[in-house]
């Protein structure tokens, strides 16, 4: 009977150790679960290389959405730049200007250091020496808004640079104006061309002048006319050389005489010069051939073409005692 109980109670110690062993596998399994979220201890190559087949087509997804925003953005580039060279294109010369070798630029970084705003002269191969850029740029033929979406492109240093460009000496856009003007010489445009009557006001044409003539820079001369004002829109460009000038006359028109006989050493048909006098036509036709002659007799054509007489005293005209009367143009004078 006692070796039946003590059996009885190694048996239930027996089931009791069994029952705990079981219970902390469980715990343990459990644990390991939770630590590893679910998944497998040692995942599996099979796995593994899913996984990286995955990241490997995110990337080339996103390598190609990177792709495909370049070139979407170099299109819409391209289509700006061609937009901006049809407006430069479209617009008259006399509202815009290219720049051209001899010219000095003001160059500024408005968002750098105040020591790079500096002046900059254009070289005779139409470039510039600009150091933020890292290269001669060439700006030839380019407008001051076209070199500063340029330079923008090219400076690195800074981050978003704010470029202004200025033109300070417009050296390219040379003329040259002769002839009858106040202020002759070298002008320089500040456009591609201007019209010519703003060259007439800043030389200041004398009144004589009736005509102007134009050599352009390709070598080709044009006259034109100043009584015409449609002339006065003519375009004058770099380069050109512009002469104001007096119209000559035909010979019939040119010369203008008066007419003188009588009591002088040089009678007939003498050359007439505005304001000339009576006393001045006797001394240019040689002066009286008698001393003590006192008449002179002036005969002038009216309005109605007749001829009308006066008498003078000579004697008293040379003592300063009457008038010495001007001579018109087809004057007769006689001499007693």
């Amino acid at each position: 009977m006692k070796r039946t109980n003590i059996q009885k109670f190694s048996y239930t110690l027996i089931l009791l150790s069994l029952f705990f062993a079981n219970q902390v596998f469980a715990q343990e399994k459990s644990e390991v679960k939770k630590v590893n979220f679910g998944y497998s201890l040692n995942p599996t190559v099979k796995s593994k290389k899913k996984e990286n087949t995955n990241k490997t087509s995110a990337k080339k997804e996103e390598k190609g959405k990177t792709s495909k925003e370049e070139k979407n953005k170099t299109i819409a580039q391209k289509t700006i730049e061609l937009a901006k060279k049809a407006k430069k294109e479209s617009l008259p010369p006399t509202e815009k200007y290219t720049v051209g070798a001899g010219d000095v630029l003001f160059i500024s970084l408005l968002n750098g250091p105040s020591n790079s705003a500096k002046y900059y002269t254009v070289l005779d191969d139409g470039t510039i020496d600009y150091p933020l850029a890292g290269e001669l740029v060439s700006v030839s033929n380019l407008t001051t808004d076209e070199i500063e979406e340029y330079l923008r492109e090219k400076i690195k240093l800074y981050k978003n640079p704010e470029v202004s460009v200025k033109v300070r000496e417009h050296t390219s856009h040379k003329i040259n104006v002769l002839g009858l003007v106040e202020k002759p010489g070298a002008k320089y445009l500040q456009r591609d061309a201007i019209p010519l009557f703003v060259i007439k006001a800043e030389a200041i044409v004398s009144p004589e002048a009736d005509k102007v003539t134009i050599k352009r820079k390709s070598s080709e001369i044009e006259s034109h006319s100043l009584k015409e004002k449609t002339n006065d829109d003519l375009l004058i460009f770099p380069g050109d050389i512009i002469e104001f000038e007096k119209s000559k006359k035909p010979v019939m028109e040119q010369n203008k005489f008066y007419y003188i006989g009588g009591s002088v050493n040089k009678v007939g048909r003498m050359d007439f010069y505005e304001g000339i006098t009576l006393t001045q036509a006797i001394f240019a036709s040689g002066g009286l051939k008698d001393q003590n002659t006192k008449k002179v007799i002036l005969r002038r054509k009216n309005k109605k073409g007749l001829l009308k007489s006066k008498s003078y005293d000579l004697k008293d005209i040379m003592k300063g005692k009457k008038p010495d009367p001007v001579l018109q143009e087809g004057d007769i004078i006689e001499v007693e």
